[in-house]
């Protein structure tokens, strides 16, 4: 597909992505210039304009169908999609705002609210597939919704983080944030796997107590900030990807060797650098 198809083709997607990031640039201004309150205003703001965009690109893009007299296939998987749909990218604008808020560098917000942006427009295109029956481009965009758990897991932790620095808050507690954001992302996963076995729940729950330990632990051996991110990102992501292919029933002993291989070269490389 050429640019100029795709740009005529998705110009509404394109418009609701600019706009939710235009969104967050405006809560922005609104902190600098009026402070708490008003970035708060601001980015609840922006999760209302999310929620009508979501909602102009569903009917948009069921329209034909409408029309025609025909289902969409949303009809069938109704509430499994719309936790995917709604939940997902209203988590990703909540863990940049936090992020944006307590990061004090222009030039780093900026480049945030600009992937924001790239990532939403993504999310709307593989929406807009979903929705118009268009399994090719929306199964070719699908990995969109795994990549925005694993940002939502990176900033959510860091807005946790940040959360026990400023404010003082007890160890106990921002640990057990961590376990509930390990949890609802992991669920949400094999939610939209339609894998909700005994076993994949189990291994959710255990996960994500052991990541709230292990937060305690480097948390106790006073570990920098920036290196607890790291770790627990790293260990969050080799335990959704284990999860991921149980599921697709893809894991493979050299699977799982080469994503610890990953796993183990990025964090000599965090060491290397700190």
């Amino acid at each position: 597909m050429s640019i100029l198809k795709f740009l005529s083709k998705y110009k509404w997607c394109i418009f609701y992505a600019v706009m939710s990031g235009f969104g967050l640039a405006f809560a922005l201004q609104l902190l600098k210039d009026y402070g708490v309150d008003k970035f708060l205003m601001g980015v609840l703001f922006t999760i209302l304009l999310l929620c009508f965009e979501i909602y102009l690109n569903w009917r948009y893009a069921t329209k034909v169908l409408r029309q025609i007299d025909m289902p969409s296939i949303n009809v069938y998987n109704l509430w499994g999609h719309f936790m995917n749909h709604l939940t997902l990218p209203l988590l990703l604008i909540i863990s940049f705002a936090g992020f944006i808020f307590f990061n004090e560098d222009d030039l780093i917000r900026i480049v945030a609210i600009c992937f924001l942006t790239i990532i939403n427009l993504i999310l709307f295109v593989n929406i807009h597939s979903y929705y118009k029956d268009e399994f090719r481009l929306e199964e070719e965009t699908r990995y969109i919704y795994d990549l925005i758990k694993l940002i939502i897991f990176f900033f959510g932790l860091n807005l946790i983080l940040n959360i026990k620095k400023y404010w003082e808050v007890e160890l106990w507690i921002v640990s057990l944030l961590v376990c509930f954001l390990a949890l609802g992302l992991g669920l949400l996963l094999i939610y939209r796997k339609n894998a909700q076995s005994l076993v994949s729940v189990a291994y959710v729950i255990i996960v994500s107590f052991g990541l709230s330990v292990i937060f305690m632990i480097l948390s106790f051996l006073g570990v920098v900030f920036f290196g607890i991110n790291i770790i627990i990102f790293l260990l969050f992501y080799l335990a959704l990807a284990i999860l991921h292919h149980k599921i697709d029933r893809t894991l493979t002993i050299n699977v799982f060797i080469e994503y610890s291989l990953i796993i183990v070269l990025v964090f000599l490389l965090f060491i290397g650098i700190s």
